[in-house]
């Protein structure tokens, strides 16, 4: 690859240049670039509009990973970093051609300031990428608990990279979430196998998720120690998903409070508060007992409350629910 060379597509330039990274042991990232499509959209009549779409971009301007300079800031309590930025001036530019049908590269620069050798080469970070059959495998080993280091070396002699133990953490963390992050399935089997709960689903019609009702034995037990006043309140924000989350308490011979259910409701309408506050009373026949119920004075559950498990509350006796302070 050189100075002037044209390609018919992007695809063909990524292969020559992949070539050209491995034999000279250096790599680059994409500092600046504009799309034909984004060119064409503002010069909807410019020589571009008849380019083939092969080629993708407009122009594109690689650099050196070691390209650029650290700026810190200034404040005086930072913490120490490191950094691949030397100011190396390597680069290429590449640009559609004037019939836009391919892409030259128009300038290149080769000089680099720093050393260049192959193994550097395969400690960068993109070097070290691994494929998505190696990364179920370190998955796999790090919740066996198996060793760092000779999952390490497994993997380094399968895949003939160099692999860190920071990687391998990384890719357990990563990993880790996204399997069982916002999974219901996982979450319910670990709620009622790990912790023993009462875990109740309400669905629609198209069998989405309307709320979770969960209740482990200590909330039982205190409920059942303690049934004849429920607060009642809701806390927003608090799961990535934005879900409510409903608390019923109950107060102690301490008064100190103690929880009696959680559930997780997508939405606030009457349905399904009622559903929620149905599976509470199904699964706690001693809620018979309950006396009072306290809640916000706006919150949506007092219409509910009120109409379906407390009727005396209407009419001759209206303060049975009673708002909190």
């Amino acid at each position: 690859m050189k100075l002037q060379d044209s390609y018919k597509s992007f695809e063909e330039f990524e292969s020559s240049f992949r070539v050209y990274k491995d034999v000279n042991f250096v790599d680059f990232f994409i500092k600046d670039c504009k799309t034909l499509t984004s060119i064409n959209a503002k010069f909807p009549n410019g020589r571009m509009m008849t380019a083939s779409s092969d080629l993708k971009y407009y122009y594109i301007k690689f650099c050196c990973v070691h390209g650029g300079c650290y700026k810190k800031k200034k404040t005086l309590d930072q913490r120490s970093t490191s950094t691949m930025r030397q100011g190396c001036d390597a680069g290429i530019y590449l640009k559609a051609s004037d019939d836009g049908k391919s892409l030259v590269i128009t300038k290149m620069t080769e000089d680099h300031n720093h050393e260049v050798s192959k193994i550097l080469y395969d400690h960068l970070p993109n070097q070290r990428k691994i494929t998505p059959e190696n990364k179920a495998t370190v998955l796999e080993l790090m919740d066996l608990k198996a060793n760092k280091k000779m999952i390490q070396h497994k993997i380094m002699n399968e895949s003939g990279k160099i692999v860190t133990l920071k990687d391998l953490s990384n890719i357990h963390t990563t990993g880790r979430n996204n399997d069982s992050k916002n999974n219901l399935v996982e979450v319910v089997n670990k709620l009622k196998t790990k912790f023993n709960c009462i875990v109740e689903i309400s669905t629609d019609e198209s069998n989405n998720l309307n709320g979770v009702f969960i209740q482990d034995r200590f909330m039982t037990e205190s409920f059942e120690a303690f049934p004849e006043v429920v607060f009642a309140d809701a806390t927003y924000k608090l799961l990535d998903l934005r879900l409510p989350v409903y608390v019923l308490m109950t107060e102690d011979g301490n008064g100190q409070s103690e929880i009696a259910a959680i559930g997780l409701l997508v939405n606030e309408e009457e349905v399904t508060l009622r559903w929620f506050f149905e599976t509470f009373k199904k699964k706690n026949p001693i809620s018979a007992q309950t006396r009072v119920y306290v809640t916000d004075k706006d919150m949506k559950e007092r219409n509910v409350i009120s109409k379906w498990f407390c009727p005396r509350c209407r009419g001759d006796r209206p303060n049975k629910i009673k708002p909190k302070a």
